[in-house]
C-alpha cells in the first residue's frame, strides 16, 4: 500500500514528518510501515517533488553541486521495498502541493506505481496565507521586501483546495483522497501527528510525548521586525537563527501586540475569493457546508485587533526593532563602529518643502551599504510633488515617501501632510570620492559627504 502525504505547508507537516523520521524503526518493526531514507531532503521526501519543480530543483541542485537523478531514487526505492517487504509505504512532502495537474501527470509516469491514498491537511484560506507568510520572512535568506498585500496576491492561487484536489483526484483515480481540516480543536488531544496516525489505524503513545511545535511562527509583531531586518542586512545562516531564537524568545516573553495581518474587512474579502470553490470542496469532499468561515468569537476579536491605533502598533515594532538591534551588536553580528559612518549632511533650500531633514544613517556591515531614513515635508499649498531621488555609485534611485510620521503631525496640525512624510531608502552604495546627493525633482536638497576613514571602512566590507 502506496500513501502519499502531500501537505500543505504549515500544517503540521513538519511535526508528522519528524516523527515518522525519527520513529522509522519502530513503525518498520510493529506496524509494517516504511518511511524510505531515499529521496529524503532533511526529514521529508522533497527530492520526488523538487525533480517536478525546476525552480526548487536548480537551487538544490547548486547548493549540493549534484544533480537530481529520478531514476536513481526510484530505483533505490525499489530496493529498499524489497529488502523490508512493509506493508505500507509513505512518502511525505509538501512540495508535492505545488503541482499542477501536468506536473501531476508527468509525476505518475515516472513514479509508475499504484498510490492507494493521498493525505492532504487544509487551512483556512487566510489563517494559511498569514502563516505562510510569517514562514516566509521567517525562513529566507534572500531580502523580502515584498509586504504582506502584495504577498497575499500572488498566493491566491494556491488557495483553491478544491481545484488542488481534484487535479490529484482525475489523475489517481485508483487512489482515495483523504483531506483533513487542519485544527488542533478537531484533532485527538489537539495534536496533529495522531490525528495523521489515526488515519492510518495506528496508536503509537510516543506520539503523545512529541513536541508538536517543530517548526515554530514567529509572532505576527516578531514577523514584521524580522521583514525589516531582511530588508536592511544580508545575514548568514547561522546569524539568521540566532536573531530568529532572539525573536521567538521575545515572543515567548513578551506575546505580540498584534494578532492579524488583515483588518476584518480584509480578511471577509479574502476569504470571499474562495467562497464558490470551498462550497464546493466540502459539498464533495466532506460532504457538508462551508466550514472556513469567520466564527462570531473571531469577529469579535478582529473587530478589538481593528482598534489598535497604527501609531502604538508601530512604536511596537520600533521598540522590538531596537531590541534586535542591540541583540546583534552584542553578540558580534554588527561592529557597532561600522554601522553609523560619520558624515557632514549640506541640506539646501527649496522652495516646495517646509521641512527636510535625515534623522537616521545605517550602514549595513555585511555589505557596506546604507540605509537613509528622515522626513520631507512639503508646504501645505504644494498639490503635485516631484519625485525624491537619491544619486549614489549605482545612479539614481528613487526614495520610498509617504511614510507615517504621526509625530510630526502632531507638531503640524496646520498641514495635513505632515502625518505622512517620512522618508526611508536602502541598499544606498557609497560613492568613493564623490558625495551621495538627494534631489526633489532636478533641484538638489541635500549633499551627504560621509568621512573618509569610515568610508574606507565600508569599501572594505564591500570589497
Amino acid at each position: 500500500m502506496f500513501i502519499l502525504h502531500i501537505g500543505l505547508p504549515k500544517t503540521g507537516t513538519t511535526a508528522i514528518q519528524k516523527f515518522l523520521y525519527d520513529n522509522r524503526k519502530k513503525l518498520l518493526e510493529e506496524h509494517s510501515v516504511l518511511y524510505p531514507k531515499n529521496g529524503i531532503v532533511s526529514i521529508a521526501h522533497h527530492l520526488y517533488a523538487y525533480s517536478q519543480l525546476p525552480g526548487k530543483r536548480k537551487l538544490y541542485e547548486k547548493r549540493i553541486r549534484e544533480n537530481i537523478n529520478f531514476i536513481e531514487i526510484y530505483n533505490s526505492l525499489m530496493e529498499e521495498i524489497r529488502l523490508l517487504k512493509p506493508k505500507i509505504v509513505i512518502l511525505s512532502s509538501e512540495n508535492f502541493s505545488l503541482f499542477n495537474k501536468e506536473k501531476i501527470i508527468k509525476f505518475k509516469k515516472l513514479f509508475d506505481l499504484p498510490v492507494d491514498y493521498i493525505i492532504c491537511y487544509l487551512r483556512r484560506q487566510d489563517l494559511m496565507v498569514e502563516s505562510d507568510y510569517r514562514q516566509v520572512v521567517k525562513a529566507y535568506d534572500s531580502k523580502l521586501s515584498d509586504h504582506f498585500v502584495k504577498y497575499i496576491n500572488r498566493w491566491v492561487e494556491r488557495g483553491n483546495y478544491y481545484a488542488l484536489l481534484s487535479n490529484w483526484r482525475e489523475v489517481f483515480p485508483e487512489a482515495e483522497i483523504i483531506p483533513r481540516i487542519y485544527d488542533r480543536k478537531l484533532f485527538p488531544e489537539g495534536n496533529v501527528i495522531l490525528d495523521f496516525l489515526s488515519v492510518l489505524g495506528i496508536d503509537m503513545p510516543e506520539a503523545r510525548t512529541t513536541k508538536i511545535e517543530a517548526n515554530p511562527s514567529l509572532s505576527y509583531q516578531s514577523t514584521l521586525v524580522m521583514r525589516r531586518i531582511n530588508e536592511e542586512f544580508n545575514l548568514n545562516d547561522q546569524d539568521r537563527n540566532e536573531v530568529v531564537n532572539y525573536l521567538l524568545k521575545l515572543d515567548r516573553e513578551e506575546g505580540s501586540i498584534i494578532k492579524t495581518f488583515f483588518t476584518l474587512q480584509e480578511r471577509l474579502e479574502f476569504l470571499n475569493r474562495f467562497k464558490e470553490s470551498n462550497e464546493k470542496l466540502f459539498r464533495e469532499y466532506f460532504g457538508c457546508e462551508n466550514k472556513f468561515v469567520l466564527s462570531e468569537e473571531e469577529i469579535k476579536f478582529y473587530k478589538e485587533q481593528d482598534k489598535i491605533p497604527k501609531e502604538v502598533i508601530e512604536k511596537a515594532i520600533e521598540e522590538r526593532y531596537r531590541k534586535v538591534f542591540e541583540f546583534m551588536k552584542a553578540i558580534g553580528i554588527l561592529m557597532k563602529e561600522k554601522l553609523f559612518p560619520k558624515v557632514r549632511i549640506n541640506y539646501l533650500p527649496n522652495s516646495n518643502l517646509e521641512l527636510f531633514r535625515i534623522d537616521f544613517l545605517q550602514a549595513n556591515l555585511l555589505n557596506g551599504r546604507l540605509v537613509i531614513g528622515g522626513l520631507a515635508l512639503p508646504k501645505k499649498d504644494i498639490e503635485e510633488m516631484p519625485k525624491l531621488t537619491i544619486r549614489d555609485a549605482e545612479g539614481v534611485k528613487e526614495i520610498q515617501w509617504g511614510l507615517p510620521s504621526p509625530v510630526l503631525g502632531e507638531q503640524h496640525p496646520d498641514n495635513p501632510k505632515a502625518k505622512n512624510a517620512r522618508f526611508k531608502i536602502n541598499n544606498i552604495l557609497p560613492l568613493v570620492d564623490k558625495p551621495i546627493e538627494i534631489c526633489l525633482g532636478e533641484e538638489k536638497i541635500a549633499i551627504l559627504e560621509i568621512r573618509k576613514d569610515r568610508q574606507t571602512k565600508i569599501n572594505e566590507v564591500i570589497g
